[in-house]
């Protein structure tokens, strides 16, 4: 009997102490995410050039806060350590860490930026980006989210396994 009550004073006061992440805990992108979704969304409906290859329109993509979530964590590690890249300090690519998250994807994509100062202008620079543009603009893509942390943006893309399907390559590359 006293083992459970120590059990259960401790599960009681580890939920009081770890609060799970909301929304309300990220630091704020300045803008909505709606804004965010409506510039991507914008771009890819009218088409572009990234590194002077003209990009066909591709359908619109939706928020995903588990992306958000990954978005964010690699953010604040980047800034937290003071380092700036795909990979997290022990090495992760992205689709590990969006494993750990229990993302199930499919197809994922990262593109980062530091030193802007808004989100426009991080936009403005990816799209600048060959390679960050291309992402932009992947149709294979279906879901978004964008976190920014100190100096750090982290722009997330992802789509997930279709239901029942099991990843056989379990190994994220870069590249289209």
């Amino acid at each position: 009997m006293k083992m459970t009550n120590s059990l259960i004073i401790f599960l009681l006061f580890a939920t009081l102490t770890v609060p799970a992440m909301s929304q309300e805990d990220f630091p704020s992108l300045g803008v909505s995410h709606e804004y965010v979704l409506e510039r991507i969304n914008l771009l890819r409906k009218k088409g572009c050039r990234c590194s002077g290859k003209r990009m066909k329109p591709a359908p619109p993509l939706v928020w995903n806060d588990t992306l958000e979530l990954s978005a964010y964590n690699h953010a604040k590690e980047m800034q937290t350590y003071d380092y700036f890249d795909h990979h997290s300090m022990s090495g992760e690519d992205i689709g590990d860490r969006l494993d750990k998250l229990g993302y199930k994807w499919q197809y994922v994509g990262e593109n980062l930026a530091t030193g802007q100062k808004t989100f426009d202008e991080a936009m403005t620079d990816w799209i600048k980006s060959g390679s960050h543009c291309r992402m932009l603009m992947n149709a294979d893509m279906k879901e978004v989210a964008v976190a920014k942390y100190g100096k750090y943006w982290v722009q997330h893309f992802g789509k997930l396994m279709p239901p029942r399907t099991k990843r056989t390559k379990v190994t994220y590359t870069e590249g289209q």
